[in-house]
């Protein structure tokens, strides 16, 4: 009997021991096992906006100074571009957002509303904004920046278009081919597309469209007054954005891409080079966008007079 007792007994403490040994392997390999990690979206977007209170947005896509969170500076610029592809392009538009900034600010001014704004502030080298998507990013953490910009701008050419029926998306650019001049790219006239249409193409050309308006107020343009077309310069004659929201496509706004000459956009120009700016778009503005509604003309009955 004893010796059956302690038979028992040792296969019980085999048994014991033995699941020990089974639940600490367990626990082992679950502490060893790899946690599953969540990614945090990003609080900040490094876009500045501002709904506004007239049709006007300003874009500012080039201007940013700041480093994306996580996102590499591209690099994989194409050895052999294909046909149709944007310039690969990382450079800074240097003082394009400060101008851009003052822009604002002076319309504001002389129209007495606000105008909408959307502005980066990351670097052009981590992110360009003024591209597709397949040319703007190279990594999966740079789209939230990406859509960030290009949803708010979205939302305020639907927004503008509801509530005024028509706009003026002017998206704010800098090139060193033209010092002294500012090109308006319109892609050869589509991004403008319904205003010729109901103008004709002398709001964009000539004395009385938006060249000859802006030569009144003190800038050099291109193209030219009495242009036969209306392309600038090749790779300057309006980009993703303005073909994006430009009224050949369902936003129906007007969109024009202000490219900046070098000399504009030194920091002790900026002040004069938005101000003029200012004066043109203004007028272009409340001739061609909100055109104001003709005086009514006085009667031809004579006024009754009181004995």
């Amino acid at each position: 009997m004893s010796t059956l007792r302690m038979f028992f007994g040792l296969l019980v403490t085999a048994t014991v021991l033995a699941t020990l040994n089974i639940t600490s392997a367990a626990a082992a390999d679950q502490a060893e096992a790899p946690k599953a990690v969540t990614k945090q979206t990003p609080s900040d977007p490094l876009v500045d906006v501002r709904r506004g209170t007239i049709p006007i947005i300003i874009c500012s896509p080039h201007g940013g100074k700041e480093v994306v969170p996580d996102v590499p500076p591209r690099k994989n610029r194409p050895v052999t571009p294909k046909k149709g592809d944007p310039k690969w392009v990382t450079g800074t538009d240097v003082n394009t957002r400060e101008l851009a900034q003052e822009l604002v600010a002076d319309l504001e001014k002389r129209l007495g509303g606000k105008p909408y704004y959307v502005m980066a502030r990351f670097q052009r080298k981590f992110i360009d904004a003024n591209r597709a998507p397949e040319h703007s990013y190279e990594v999966p953490e740079a789209k939230f920046y990406y859509d960030a910009y290009h949803d708010t701008i979205a939302e305020y050419c639907r927004e503008v278009q509801k509530k005024f029926g028509t706009g003026l998306v002017i998206d704010v650019h800098g090139q060193a081919s033209f010092k002294d001049e500012i090109l308006i790219g319109t892609f050869g006239g589509t991004t403008v597309r319904l205003l010729v249409e109901r103008f004709g193409r002398g709001a964009l050309v000539g004395k009385e469209g938006l060249v000859g308006i802006m030569l009144d107020a003190g800038t050099k343009v291109k193209p030219d007054l009495n242009s036969e077309t209306f392309d600038v310069a090749a790779g300057l004659n309006g980009g993703y954005t303005v073909q994006t929201y430009g009224s050949s496509r369902p936003t129906a706004l007007e969109a024009v891409q202000f490219e900046y000459g070098s000399n504009y956009r030194k920091a002790e120009n900026i002040v004069d080079s938005a101000r003029k700016t200012a004066d043109g778009v203004a007028k272009f503005y409340e001739a061609y966008i909100v055109k104001k509604k003709p005086a009514a003309k006085p009667s031809a009955a004579k006024a009754s007079v009181e004995p």
